[in-house]
C-alpha cells in the first residue's frame, strides 16, 4: 500500500512539473525572446492587418467606425475576422525545432510563406512575421518574426489543425455574404418578379409609416379585391434585414450558362437615398421530402446587382419567395418549386 502511494505521489509531482513547464512557453510571454511572442493579446488594439503570399496576392482588413473593411472598399466578412483575430490573440509557440531542420524551414518560408503585418489604430506595427507550412504530424505550423533566423513551431492551444488556412487570402474569403441587408425604415419599395409565373409578381410600396400597399407587377394581373391582410406587409419587409449567401460563387465555370436562363425570380430593393439592390435567382439543388417524395428546391445561384455571383440556400430565403395573392388571402401563398 505504502508503494502505491509513494508512486502515485510521484506521479502527481511530475505531471504537475510538465504542466508548469508547458505553461511557462505557452502563456507567460514575459519568459520567451521577442522573436517567439507571435500573439497580439489585446485585439482592440487592431486597426489594421495585412497579409500577403508569393503569388502577389493580398488582404487588407481596417478597422473603420467599428466596422472592418476589406481591401478599401467592401465590408470583411465577420465571422473570418473574428477567426483571424482569435488566431492573433492566442497563438503560442509550440516547440524550437532542432538546429538542424532550421535552414530547411526558412528556405520553405522563403518559397511559400505569408506575410502578415499587424498595425496598431495609429498605424504603427505591432507585429510582423512569416506564416509558413504545417510539421510532419500536421498539428503544428512554422513561424518566423521579420528580423530573426530561428523559425518556430506554433499552435492554437487546445486547436488541432494548422494556423495557416486562418490567414485567408482571396476575395470570396474575406467579403462580406451579405444579399440583402437593409434597414426596413428606409425601403420604399421592393418587386418580385416571376417571369414564369406572372399573376404572383408584385411590388410594395411605401405609402406612410408602417404603410405598405401590394399592388400586381404586371398590368395585365387583376387587382386583388380582397382586403391586405394586417402586418403581412410589415412583416415580409423584416426578412431584408439579413439575408446572406452560403458562399461566392466567382469563378464557377458554369456561371454565364446559368445567367443566360430565364431566372426564378428577381428581387429588387429601392431606398429613400435612391439606391437599389437586385438579385436573381436560378434552381440549382433539389432535394426530396422523405415522407411524400416531392421535390423542392434546396439551393439557388444568385446573381447580385449583374456583378456578385453566389450560392443561397432556400431555408434562407425561402420567405422571400411569396406571391402576390400572399399579401391578401389565409392560403399558402408561397411560390412552390
Amino acid at each position: 500500500m505504502k508503494r502505491t502511494l509513494l508512486l502515485a505521489a510521484t506521479f502527481a509531482v511530475l505531471a504537475a512539473a510538465a504542466w508548469y513547464a508547458a505553461t511557462q512557453i505557452n502563456t507567460k510571454s514575459s519568459n520567451v525572446s521577442w522573436d517567439m511572442d507571435f500573439a497580439v493579446r489585446n485585439t482592440d488594439d487592431i486597426g489594421k492587418i495585412f497579409i500577403a503570399d508569393r503569388e502577389n496576392r493580398t488582404a487588407t482588413l481596417e478597422r473603420k467606425d467599428g466596422t472592418w473593411i476589406y481591401n478599401g472598399k467592401y465590408p470583411a466578412r465577420q465571422t473570418a475576422v473574428n477567426t483571424l483575430l482569435e488566431t492573433i490573440s492566442r497563438i503560442n509557440v509550440q516547440y524550437i525545432p532542432p538546429e538542424v531542420s532550421k535552414n530547411t524551414m526558412i528556405r520553405e518560408l522563403a518559397a511559400d510563406g505569408i506575410k502578415v503585418e499587424i498595425y496598431d489604430r495609429n498605424n504603427k506595427p505591432i507585429k510582423v512575421y512569416y506564416v509558413g507550412g504545417i510539421t510532419a504530424d500536421e498539428k503544428g505550423t512554422i513561424m518566423l518574426m521579420e528580423g530573426s533566423e530561428k523559425p518556430y513551431v506554433v499552435h492554437i492551444p487546445s486547436f488541432v489543425g494548422q494556423v495557416r488556412v486562418r490567414y485567408l487570402l482571396g476575395d470570396d474569403n474575406w467579403r462580406d455574404r451579405a444579399v440583402f441587408a437593409e434597414k426596413p425604415e428606409k425601403i420604399t419599395e421592393i418587386s418580385v418578379e416571376y417571369p414564369q409565373r406572372k399573376s404572383e409578381s408584385f411590388i410594395m410600396e411605401k405609402k406612410g409609416d408602417l404603410d405598405y400597399a401590394v399592388r400586381p407587377y404586371f398590368s395585365t394581373t387583376s387587382v386583388s379585391k380582397l382586403p391586405q391582410r394586417k402586418g403581412v406587409a410589415e412583416g415580409y419587409l423584416l426578412q431584408f434585414e439579413n439575408l446572406g449567401a452560403e458562399a461566392y460563387e466567382t469563378t464557377n465555370p458554369f456561371r454565364d450558362s446559368v445567367t443566360a436562363l430565364v431566372p426564378f425570380a428577381i428581387v429588387t430593393v429601392r431606398r429613400e437615398d435612391g439606391g437599389t439592390r437586385q438579385a436573381r435567382f436560378w434552381p440549382t439543388a433539389v432535394q426530396y421530402e422523405p415522407a411524400t417524395g416531392k421535390p423542392f428546391v434546396h439551393r439557388y445561384f444568385a446573381e447580385v446587382d449583374k456583378s456578385d455571383f453566389m450560392l443561397i440556400q432556400d431555408r434562407v430565403f425561402g420567405p422571400v419567395f411569396r406571391g402576390y395573392s400572399f399579401f391578401f388571402t389565409p392560403n399558402d401563398g408561397e411560390i412552390r418549386r
